[in-house]
């Protein structure tokens, strides 16, 4: 679409700086709001830095996956990543070094962490969904209608599914932001789970990227969401058990 800025940078690779930033500077002013501790602040980047790192990695393994999966005898290593592949990678690389390093020797609540974190992931996703859009990947299915947009790059006119995916998730941060700060949710990543899962399946009916059939007519985001969507119900469960113990220590 817009691959480049002023024709030397590469527009994909700035947005997804600006989501990292976006990201950090919203649970840093959230967690500054909460008084947190200079030393809590510091295990919590050192997680977040490490939940990036393996996030990226599962990113691209997991595509490589589906592209395996889809078609083994074509099947070429590629760079290219998968959002789902992402946010499990993260949220399993905080998790495993929170508990491997810092749980042991942190007196703060990751209870905090938690309340923010969706807000965090939506953020950056809707920025980094606007980078697919000036990448010109990711798009819809071609149409005639009003609501597609002209592709100069493949010539074409597509449904902009990045476009309403980044509104939607926009829309989302700023809802789980209200919760955050007003209310101190602790249930804001069953929120998250549930209204992004329930987005990204049905809009998948309309993408018309590379990434199609993985199980049946269903693609691999859509598998990943009926997952997301039915990991609520546990993890509504586990929160409150979690959120329940931290307020018994007098963290909450």
């Amino acid at each position: 679409m817009y691959q480049e800025i002023f024709g030397i940078i590469d527009s994909y690779s700035v947005m997804m700086v600006l989501a990292l930033v976006a990201a950090f500077v919203l649970l840093y002013l959230f967690l500054r709001f909460k008084k947190t501790s200079k030393a809590e602040l510091v295990d919590i980047v050192i997680c977040g830095s490490f939940a990036i790192a393996s996030g990226l990695i599962f990113a691209i393994l997991f595509q490589n996956l589906y592209n395996f999966v889809q078609d083994p005898s074509s099947y070429r290593w590629t760079w290219a990543m998968t959002f789902y592949g992402g946010l499990f990678g993260g949220v399993v690389g905080y998790l495993a070094v929170y508990a491997l390093f810092i749980r042991k020797t942190s007196k703060g609540d990751i209870g905090k962490v938690l309340i923010i974190a969706p807000a965090c992931i939506t953020i950056a996703h809707a920025i980094g969904r606007i980078g697919c859009f000036l990448e010109g990947c990711c798009h819809g299915i071609e149409t005639t209608e009003w609501y597609g947009m002209y592709f100069p790059s493949d010539g074409k006119t597509y449904i902009p599914t990045q476009l309403y995916e980044a509104i939607f998730l926009f829309a989302l941060t700023a809802v789980l932001i209200v919760l955050a700060y007003k209310k101190s949710y602790r249930y804001n990543f069953v929120i998250y789970v549930l209204a992004y899962g329930a987005f990204r399946f049905l809009i998948e009916f309309i993408r018309g990227d590379e990434r199609g059939g993985f199980i049946g007519i269903f693609s691999p985001s859509q598998i990943w969401s009926i997952v997301l969507i039915v990991l609520a119900i546990p993890l509504y469960f586990v929160l409150k058990k979690f959120t329940s113990k931290g307020q018994e220590n007098g963290k909450a």
